[in-house]
């Protein structure tokens, strides 16, 4: 019988980190850690991992207060401006949503765009809906989808998975993968999301080899997952932070004495069962 990791990662998911590849220190993806960092240097907090299992996650509905002067659900700003995330700190956690102007033209799903003040300021020249991920330095990128729908019924267009970034109602439609294969596009990797396996910026950095500390999803090098500190003695993270390890085929061959545990159950996600993590037996 193939025996499933079980490691508790604390109360709640870590997110993919979705936004900024600058290149910077490896922080984060929406599991391991399911939020996904952007890649710059100011990690946010960090709070718990699941254990690698892609789960539906809860969505809230728009924050109360202040800080969202619109609903991005609905879209609801009036005409020629658009309802979009934004930090209110000016880091990559997007907690608040404002109204701001739409650009004519605007740009559509995939296509490059520009993020005034970077990411996190909340002012680019996507469409409604959309938001300006994935930005450089120069503040380029490109627009992805925001979820649709409201509160715990989140959808994406066929072929895309809702995945949550930094943020509690960061969620973006991005494409599936295999983590075993790593079948991403160069800059990206296959990470761990909150709903399945997504492609994501590569956030690692210089960082992200074999037991080197992690914070989110797409914080390891290409082929490595975010894993729960405990999960191998060669892992020297604190408990908020996690621990970079290979995936690995179940019955494949790990290094340093590692085992591979696979990280789904075979009767519940029977799509998903090869896929394993090297860690120390369970």
């Amino acid at each position: 019988m193939t025996r499933t990791i079980s490691i508790s990662w604390g109360a709640a998911a870590l997110v993919l980190a979705l936004a900024c590849n600058s290149g910077g220190g490896g922080v984060g993806t929406d599991q391991p850690p399911e939020d996904l960092d952007d890649g710059s240097d100011d990690p946010p907090s960090t709070e718990g991992f699941t254990d690698g299992t892609p789960q539906p996650q809860p969505v809230p509905d728009v924050g109360p207060g202040p800080a969202f002067e619109c609903d991005p659900w609905q879209q609801d700003c009036p005409e020629g401006q658009k309802c979009n995330l934004y930090s209110l700190d000016g880091d990559k956690e997007l907690d608040g949503a404002r109204c701001v102007p739409l650009v004519d033209p605007a740009q559509q799903q995939g296509e490059l765009c520009f993020a005034e003040d970077g990411y996190g300021a909340g002012l680019d020249d996507c469409d409604a809906g959309l938001v300006c991920w994935d930005v450089a330095p120069t503040g380029a990128g490109h627009c992805v989808k925001m979820c649709d729908g409201a509160a715990g019924v989140a959808t994406c267009p066929e072929g895309q998975l809702c995945t949550k970034g930094f943020g509690d109602y960061n969620y973006m439609c991005l494409s599936p993968c295999d983590p075993l294969e790593q079948n991403c596009i160069e800059g990206e990797l296959c990470a761990s999301g909150s709903e399945g396996y997504v492609c994501a910026p590569d956030a690692s950095g210089v960082e992200g080899q074999i037991y080197a500390t992690c914070k989110a999803a797409n914080a390891c090098d290409r082929g490595l997952l975010c894993a729960p500190p405990e999960a191998a003695p060669g892992c020297t993270a604190g408990p908020t932070d996690g621990c970079c390890l290979p995936f690995c085929e179940v019955g494949g061959v790990c290094p340093d004495g590692l085992e591979c545990v696979a990280l789904h159950d075979p009767e519940q996600q029977p799509g998903l069962d090869a896929i394993g993590v090297c860690a120390s037996p369970p």
